[in-house]
């Protein structure tokens, strides 16, 4: 019996993949667990397994489709089964959807037929689960939403809310009108960078967020990271020292692991942590996860980064490698960079910003003395934690840093 191979949601934040490559043609056999397509998702381009053994008859979405999860992607059967109910089913579904014509509608001219990329107002307007979802939580009135496609989607409500709703915005210069010399070239705002720049955008509109420091002597973290060097063979970095201590740390205040549920009605907190770690590629930002960091030591947890940042640099990933995150590290003291605010990758309750560790003048029993300092920026989530809460934990991450020792008590 034909059955639907549908997008799968990979990790608690994804909601919808572009295929991006299909693997196997119509008419060939898919094996259950071997991959069928790849798809562009809001973490990087995965590789989607089948979930059935059988012949690929259909294919649904095409390269270059936007498909949410849980949505058809291609119908899998036996050789030569007739599929025109199944596409019935499908297509009526669709149609179900659409908005029904009224029945003293005339013929759409040029001008109507524009319309369609305009907000309506009357009728029943054509609009995904998950933008629906996103307009009634922010209080949206999706008449007033513009949409180009078949229906109002997740993209359509994030720039909504970005235009100014109460003043009419003056035409800006083109970028041909703004360049008075020289040349330009233009990028495509498209794929993973519009996929980033969508997660970060939902991140700062959704999140009542605000943002902590501290600064760390890391002389006794310096000298623990040189001891434990000296005695392996490959060198652990500083970020897997921070990891640990923040695994600690988050053991320490629970509800700092935690993620809020879509709807808004619970915080979840995690026993396990799993610490997602900021990496630069050529794609734009990768966030590879090292999953239990608390149960792991620094060698392991070195190895396993090591690993997932390769795997991450070559395009190898696979979707456990970038999703179920509890806590994120972003750190640019490679850069130079001494101090910084992170955006929280949702659905997250918090992320760690790491600035350059640079020796400084401080007091030390009424004597100046220089020490290495390292600044912590911790951004959090009001509406999961409170001010005072997190101060503690960072205060605390702080002292766990500036002697090591304590993280094995």
């Amino acid at each position: 019996m034909a059955k639907i191979l549908s997008m799968p949601k990979i990790g608690v934040n994804m909601t919808d993949g572009t295929v991006t490559e299909w693997y196997v043609k119509e008419g060939e056999q898919v094996t259950f667990g071997e991959m069928a397509l790849a798809a562009e998702t809001d973490k990087d381009v995965q590789d989607i397994p089948a979930d059935q053994t059988g012949t690929l008859l259909k294919i649904l979405a095409q390269v270059g489709d936007n498909v949410e999860c849980h949505n058809p992607l291609a119908i899998v059967g036996e050789p030569g089964e007739n599929i025109d109910a199944l596409l019935t089913e499908l297509t009526g579904s669709k149609q179900q959807e659409q908005p029904k014509e009224p029945i003293d509608a005339k013929p759409e001219s040029q001008e109507q037929k524009e319309e369609f990329t305009q907000p309506m107002s009357q009728g029943r307007i054509p609009v995904s689960p998950l933008a629906r979802k996103m307009a009634k939580e922010k209080g949206i009135d999706l008449s007033k939403v513009t949409y180009k496609g078949a229906r109002i989607t997740k993209a359509d409500i994030l720039a909504y809310q970005q235009q100014p709703q109460t003043i009419k915005p003056v035409a800006a210069p083109t970028v041909t009108q703004a360049a008075t010399e020289g040349s330009i070239s233009t990028i495509p705002y498209k794929g993973i960078r519009k996929k980033i720049g969508d997660r970060l955008t939902e991140s700062v509109l959704t999140k009542p967020w605000a943002a902590l420091s501290y600064e760390v002597d890391m002389t006794n973290a310096i000298q623990w990271r040189n001891k434990i060097n000296s005695t392996i063979d490959k060198k652990v970095g500083f970020n897997v020292l921070i990891a640990k201590a923040s695994a600690a740390a988050l053991k320490a205040f629970p509800n700092m692991n935690s993620l809020l549920t879509a709807d808004g009605t619970e915080i979840i907190i995690s026993e396990d942590v799993n610490i997602g770690i900021a990496v630069n590629t050529d794609r734009g930002l990768m966030v590879p996860v090292v999953k239990q960091v608390q149960s792991k030591g620094v060698k392991q947890l070195s190895e396993e980064f090591a690993q997932l940042v390769d795997r991450t640099l070559n395009q190898t990933n696979q979707p456990h490698d970038l999703s179920g995150g509890t806590f994120t590290i972003s750190n640019l003291g490679a850069r130079g960079v001494t101090s910084f605010r992170a955006v929280i990758n949702p659905p997250e309750c918090a992320i760690l910003a790491v600035g350059a560790t640079v020796k400084t003048p401080v007091v030390i029993d009424d004597e100046i003395v220089i020490r290495p300092m390292m600044n912590i920026t911790l951004s959090f989530d009001h509406r999961i934690v409170d001010g005072d809460y997190a101060a503690q934990f960072l205060v605390y991450l702080g002292k766990l840093l500036a002697d090591p020792m304590l993280i094995l008590l």
